[in-house]
């Protein structure tokens, strides 16, 4: 006999139920779920280097992060960026 649990009931440290909130406030997820179930698969199922996984290197990544972030500045100086509102 197969047998199927609906709910689980996990208590997180404050730190960890922090970063979890902060994840659903930015809109990644809509739920606590959600955010958990992510979480534990990446934690427990997924490769632990996420890098590896996209075939890219940290210096490949850091790179590319500092274009965006020129980007982003040049665009705020010519003021074509809207303020975002929450």
């Amino acid at each position: 006999m197969m047998c199927i649990m609906k709910s689980h009931h996990v208590t997180l440290t404050e730190p960890v139920s922090a970063l979890i909130e902060n994840q659903i406030a930015s809109g990644r997820f809509k739920d606590f779920s959600a955010a958990m179930q992510e979480a534990a698969w990446n934690y427990f199922c997924a490769t632990h280097d996420a890098l590896a996984e996209y075939g890219v290197t940290a210096a490949q990544v850091d790179r590319r992060y500092q274009k965006d972030i020129q980007e982003t500045r040049r665009l705020k100086m010519a003021g074509k960026l809207k303020e975002w509102k929450t």
